[in-house]
């Protein structure tokens, strides 16, 4: 299946270099073109997901040609553009997967539930600008979730158009204060950002709980809280390591697996009516434009955007 759209998902392994020698990377895609059918796919309908790019030879999205696993893609309704498609890899998984292990219903996501009270179901995310963090925002609030998300303050319309019911400056050093003394039976986090101190920021706003971190920081010490760091590969059903043999090796979870199954068989119909992607910046220039789109979240130049490589 070759790629309409290549999104550059802001993994640190790839912007950092720890990337092994003729790895192919990159790892959402979407395409309308033909291939063997698969399920709810017929032989030329648009497809969207994502691979385990960086981790084999053969498998990564920054390609003319790509083999996906047919579970790991799901059929792109007409609302939908190829561009936004494209934004649907990566961060909506990720958000998808983050509320499950904070035992986030499904059901409830997908049927859209009735908002309970802010002090009885709220939810902290850290870094709600980011795309896992918009993805986040828009899932957990069909759940019937309040919504406290920390983003700087040029990002707090960005948020509050996307759901956000309560935003702080997660720089100022009062906000985790703020945020526990507004909140104080806050029991869910998700750090969408999971570098500096924002693990450290969460720890101080939960008194319990759990938080989930998207990248393994160190846990803060507060035995009253349960830190969780997630890798969204493990939806692939298939063990994995990072930086092979010294990395930390990850196991099949077949659990991610059916929930990734739920997500994808559910996601056109959401996109409908209730899921909307990012902010899109379109790359023109086919493959040669994936560098400077790189270049580009090196310098962090690509906040409250999501850069989508569009191709021939």
């Amino acid at each position: 299946m070759a790629p309409y759209g290549a999104t550059f998902v802001s993994n640190k392994y790839l912007l950092h270099g720890s990337l092994r020698k003729r790895e192919h990377i990159a790892c959402d895609r979407c395409r309308a073109k033909k291939s063997k059918p698969y399920a709810l796919f017929s032989m030329h309908n648009k497809k969207h997901g994502f691979v385990h790019g960086g981790q084999y030879p053969d498998v990564g999205s920054f390609a003319e040609y790509l083999k996906v696993d047919g579970e790991l893609a799901w059929p792109i309704p007409d609302t939908t553009t190829m561009s936004e498609a494209a934004t649907y890899g990566i961060p909506a998984v990720t958000a998808m997967l983050s509320l499950a292990h904070l035992d986030v219903a499904w059901e409830n996501i997908l049927s859209g539930a009735t908002r309970q009270s802010s002090a009885d179901s709220s939810i902290l995310i850290y870094s709600g600008g980011s795309n896992v963090g918009l993805f986040a925002i828009q899932l957990a609030k069909r759940a019937g979730l309040h919504m406290v998300v920390t983003v700087s303050p040029r990002s707090f319309d960005l948020v509050k158009s996307y759901g956000a019911d309560s935003v702080f400056d997660y720089r100022s050093p009062t906000a985790a204060s703020e945020i526990s003394k507004a909140y104080p039976d806050i029991t869910k986090a998700l750090d969408c950002f999971s570098e500096g101190n924002s693990s450290q920021f969460c720890a101080e706003v939960l008194k319990r709980g759990r938080a989930i971190t998207l990248l393994d920081q160190g846990k803060p010490k507060k035995a009253e809280i349960e830190f969780k760091s997630l890798m969204v590969f493990t939806v692939s059903g298939k063990p994995f390591s990072l930086l092979s043999p010294l990395g930390p090796a990850f196991p099949v979870v077949p659990d991610d697996r059916d929930s990734l199954r739920w997500f994808y068989a559910s996601l056109s119909q959401l996109c409908d009516r209730a899921l909307k992607p990012p902010p899109v910046t379109a790359l023109g220039g086919g493959l040669d434009a994936v560098l400077d789109g790189l270049e580009r979240l090196r310098k962090g130049e690509a906040h409250g955007t999501k850069l989508v490589v569009e191709l021939p």
